[in-house]
């Protein structure tokens, strides 16, 4: 076969056992360390995930706990403003009672203070009215007589 284009001889079987050997040490050398990186790598990708996943989940049971921490402060602050408020009421009621009740004792006080003095002015007025009767009864009695 010597007239042909492609010739088969043994350069061909040293060339296939070149490849072979070539093949070998790139799969040693070069493909397994690499395969061996790509594993790691991905399995620390997987761990990374993981870990950011249960941060998460951490982040959002926290942020639920704390919504719940705000709802229940925000409940206590309405009730400790409405109690305030009621107590607040209940005293400005009280104020306003006693005021009424001192306002009203003064002025029956008042009432009985005038109403002694009117009675002494006029006992004085009658005194002095029966006084001045006698006087005049006399005055007619001297001039009758």
């Amino acid at each position: 076969m010597e007239g042909s284009i492609v010739s088969i001889d043994w350069t061909l079987v040293v060339q296939a056992v070149n490849f072979l050997i070539f093949m070998v040490l790139i799969n040693k050398f070069l493909f397994q360390p690499l395969l061996k990186l790509m594993e790691e790598r991905e399995s620390e990708l997987g761990a990374i995930y993981s870990e950011a996943e249960a941060l998460k989940q951490k982040a959002e049971s926290l942020l639920k706990e704390v919504e719940e921490l705000l709802e229940k402060a925000k409940a206590e602050a309405k009730t400790i403003i409405d109690t305030a408020v009621k107590e607040a009421r209940a005293e400005r009621e009280e104020i306003i009672r006693r005021a009424q009740e001192e306002a009203t004792a003064r002025v029956e006080s008042a009432k009985k203070e005038i109403w002694s003095s009117f009675e002494k002015e006029k006992a004085k007025l009658e005194a002095e009215a029966e006084k001045l009767a006698e006087e005049i009864v006399k005055k007619i009695l001297r001039k009758v007589a």
